[in-house]
């Protein structure tokens, strides 16, 4: 097949794209060629002509690198390159590519000859236009519609307009389609609402509500692209939320219980708009055996436990279930890891999967923590380590026994799983130990581990399944090197799958490197031992430590749980609220905001929270807000903002703890004394603090920033004198813009 040049424009330029690996873009106004072709050429040869002025001088350059002729037959006025220059440059760039060697000849040409041409500036963008413009009206119609359809609201969500035959006909273009969207957007979860002063008003705030890119006034496809998707969010957050409300009788309860869940939607889904691409994940598919895991795990090489995991939540009956499908040779789902790289070599961390594998290390007597424990207490009793190592792998109910004699309490199963002790398969209500697996029910791995069953086609033994490099894998998916922005995607992307992490989960899988996220942790509690995960705050943790017990404790006026990073995330938010300057706060979300202060101090080497002193001050710092938060008289706070509930709600709860670090910036130890001397006052002011009637994210700053100005105000502390502390200590600081925000309208009302 010989190479012929192109006859057109149109098929030269749609080559140079080609060469260049990149979509053709179309030709300007008189089938002017765009420079991205001269770029998209010289990627081709390995040329950066991306910073190079102008398109003559890009081609002259491609001709001198090629070594092809170049006249005035080849450019013409405007900055505008003829066929026969163009034809030129693909031509030679072919020559040479051929020459070289490097791919099939007829392959490339064929290839090249059934190139499309490259569009018309003109040539069916107006059609494709219109039907995309069209499809989106008609998908904000249904939508708008679904969502005015009537039916319960989550707490604090207030949708006016219920007549749904309204819209089904609207209009995007005559803006008919602005007062169904208002009379619904509660259902949108927006940070705000939007400015229905004018359609001006509406279009500029629904895009910075929407995060639209620029402060263009006239309504684009941009801003009806987001509309559409949110509002597709929306329909779908909207169904789930009447799903949970029938599916229990209780309709008080499961109204409170459905609008949390659907808020906790929303979050993971702000979590995911937040998670930033970044380029290219290397990773690889591939099978494990059980003893691969097991191997790294026992050599130390595995983390099954990195800091931004969930804890170990499944009972032993979901372990021994695991245990029995692998005994019948059913496939296990994949396993997630995240390979780092580091002075000691290859860790790897359990991204995903972390439930499974920690039932199969207990149940063949190999967790990491069991063995430690078992060592400790050989050295204990006066017994030899290698001999009790041995005991417990091979012989586990003789090694209970010597337990026992040493020990004041049992090994009973609620102890095992606590110390990650083996257990045994199940000897009733087990029907798939049925057959030869008959005999295995009620028996601990050491007692079954030389018995040979069927294993697909072949007798083997069960040692062989979890011990030897056997025909049983496991998949395995694993990231090399992953950033934390990269993990943030791959976390968002397991949540649209299924793997449901909240919002704080993602968080600290994505931020778990810095010493402020892990500090974050270790003193709210929900850390496994402030030791390994953040060790540099040995200094003070007896000081800080009771800020995580006093969160947890069940009888206490917090008990925030231990599942979620509740703890974690109020800390987190009262940082954020302290520490993060950002003018737009006030209609950002908090997930948004808390993420916003990490990605500061991931990205700036001069942060001064990159300091571990500086970090181990700022724990301390919320660790004495959190003491004088429990310190301070009960009374001090009004009805209407503590509420009638028992224990303190989180949004009341953030505001106090703000007011109090930022008054103790300047009181320091006076704190508790001043707040005595002043209760009378602060509970009279604090009767004011009422909790705004809507969750969106403006009207929560503007009760946060009310609570700690009008708190500051009685105690005598200014704010710009402790906005200005605080800068100096950690370089900046948002008390200055939280006190400024406007007054909240239920305390205007008053």
């Amino acid at each position: 097949m010989r190479y012929e040049s192109a006859r057109t424009k149109a098929e030269v330029v749609a080559r140079m794209y080609f060469l260049g690996n990149r979509v053709a873009e179309p030709l300007g106004p008189g089938s002017k060629e765009k420079k991205s072709a001269l770029v998209a050429l010289g990627r081709h040869l390995q040329m950066d002509l991306e910073p190079v002025a102008g398109k003559h001088e890009c081609a002259r350059l491609i001709a001198s690198a090629l070594g092809v002729p170049w006249d005035d037959t080849c450019i013409s006025a405007g900055d505008t390159i003829t066929l026969t220059g163009l034809n030129r440059l693909v031509d030679g760039a072919v020559m040479a590519h051929i020459t070289a060697g490097t791919s099939p000849v007829r392959s490339l040409i064929r290839e090249l000859a059934g190139v499309n041409p490259a569009p018309r500036w003109d040539e069916r963008e107006a059609d494709n236009v219109a039907a995309d413009f069209s499809e989106i009206e008609q998908n904000i119609a249904e939508a708008l519609a679904e969502l005015a359809s009537g039916g319960a609201t989550p707490l604090k969500v207030d949708v006016a307009w219920s007549d749904p035959s309204s819209g089904t006909d609207i209009s995007l273009e005559d803006g008919s389609w602005r007062t169904p969207l208002a009379a619904v957007q509660g259902w949108l979860a927006l940070p705000a609402s939007i400015d229905a002063t004018d359609s001006q008003s509406f279009d500029r705030s629904l895009g910075q509500l929407l995060g639209v890119s620029g402060s263009t006034v006239a309504p684009g496809p941009e801003l009806f692209e987001r509309l559409q998707q949110r509002l597709e969010r929306a329909v779908a957050i909207r169904q789930s939320f009447h799903e949970a409300l029938e599916s229990d009788s209780d309709s008080s309860a499961t109204l409170e219980s459905a609008s949390i869940s659907w808020e906790a939607a929303w979050g993971e889904v702000e979590e995911v708009e937040e998670a930033e691409a970044s380029g290219p994940i290397k990773a690889e598919a591939s099978t494990w055996p059980i003893a691969q895991f097991r191997q790294y795990a026992m050599d130390g090489e595995m983390d099954l436990n990195p800091s931004y995991q969930r804890a170990d939540v499944w009972q032993t009956a979901d372990a021994q279930i695991l245990i029995e499908s692998v005994l019948r040779g059913i496939p296990l789902p994949s396993v997630i890891l995240l390979q780092r790289n580091t002075e000691d070599g290859d860790r790897y961390e359990i991204v995903d999967g972390k439930q499974r594998l920690t039932s199969l290390l207990r149940f063949t007597g190999a967790h990491p923590r069991a063995l430690a424990t078992v060592r400790a207490k050989a050295a204990e009793w006066g017994e030899t380590p290698d001999e009790m190592l041995g005991l417990f792998t091979t012989d586990y109910p003789r090694f209970k026994k010597i337990w026992r004699k040493h020990e004041a309490t049992n090994l009973s199963a609620k102890k095992e799983k606590e110390l990650y002790f083996p257990f045994a398969l199940r000897s009733t209500n087990a029907p798939a130990l049925s057959g030869d697996l008959d005999q295995l029910r009620g028996r601990y791995y050491s007692e079954i581990r030389s018995l040979a069953i069927q294993v697909g086609n072949a007798k083997k033994k069960i040692r062989a399944l979890f011990e030897e490099v056997s025909d049983y894998r496991i998949p395995v998916i694993v990231y090399f090197e992953a950033t934390s922005r990269q993990i943030h995607e791959v976390f968002s992307l397991y949540n649209k799958q299924g793997k449901h992490l909240n919002a704080e989960e993602i968080r600290n899988a994505a931020f778990h490197e810095l010493d402020f996220m892990r500090a974050l942790l270790a003193i709210a509690g929900d850390a496994d031992g402030f030791d390994r995960v953040a060790p540099f705050l040995a200094p003070v943790w007896n000081d800080v430590s009771s800020t995580g017990v006093a969160l947890a404790d069940p009888t206490g006026p917090y008990a925030l749980p231990d599942a979620g990073y509740k703890r974690t995330k109020a800390l987190s938010w009262v940082a954020a609220a302290l520490l993060m300057e950002d003018e737009s706060a006030s209609t950002r979300s908090t997930t948004a905001h808390i993420n916003d202060l990490l990605k500061r101090i991931e990205t700036h080497a001069d942060d001064p929270l990159r300091s571990q002193q500086a970090v181990t001050e700022a724990m301390s710092w919320l660790g004495a807000a959190m003491d004088a938060h429990q310190a301070a008289p009960m009374q001090i706070w009004g009805s209407k903002f503590r509420g009638t509930q028992p224990r303190w709600q989180e949004l009341q709860l953030v505001a106090s703890l703000v007011a109090l670090a930022a008054a103790s910036t300047l009181l320091g130890n006076d704190l508790s004394d001043r707040i005595d001397e002043r209760a009378d006052e602060l509970r009279a002011a604090s009767d004011r603090w009422a909790r705004p009637k809507k969750s969106q994210s403006r009207e929560q700053w503007q009760f946060i920033g009310g609570v700690v100005r009008e708190f500051l105000d009685v105690l005598g502390v200014s704010a710009e004198a402790a906005d200005g502390e605080i800068r100096s200590r950690y370089g900046t600081s948002g008390l200055r813009e939280l006190v400024s925000l406007p007054q909240l309208t239920e305390w205007s009302d008053q």
